[in-house]
């Protein structure tokens, strides 16, 4: 529950919150990572890293094409998000590209390429207006 108020939590928050002492919360983390139930997701400001372009894409893929369409799009490095999705678009994939040339060849050639996409429509993203679910 501390965790999910903040993930940032420090050991001696945790501490405070838990009651435990630093190495059996440190035990636990080890657990809940190994396990796969606690993972690190990282924001970072991309654009000095060189990553300006945020585009959010919905492809519409032939019924019998989207189970290898969703599993061949997230092995693609400019993906940050993948889910298969219900409405018009049954696939929805959030991509970060330097440029906006990067991002045409990613569409034309990366997605373009993918067997049973019939289409695809993609959204600029401008201004990041929220991120994380975190609230200090």
């Amino acid at each position: 529950a501390a965790l999910r108020r903040d993930g940032r939590a420090t050991l001696a928050e945790l501490e405070a919150a838990t009651g435990q002492s630093a190495a059996a919360i440190g035990r636990r983390l080890e657990r809940l990572r190994t396990a796969g139930v606690l993972y690190f997701a990282v924001e970072y400001d991309r654009e000095p890293l060189g990553q300006g372009v945020e585009a959010m894409c919905r492809l519409t893929c032939a019924p019998y094409a989207l189970a290898e369409a969703g599993q061949a799009v997230p092995g693609r490095g400019e993906v940050r998000f993948a889910a298969a999705v219900t409405g018009r678009a049954n696939l929805a994939v959030l991509v970060l590209c330097r440029t906006t040339g990067d991002l045409y060849t990613y569409l034309s050639e990366r997605l373009g390429g993918l067997t049973g996409v019939q289409s695809v429509e993609t959204t600029l993203a401008l201004r990041r207006v929220k991120a994380l679910t975190y609230a200090p």
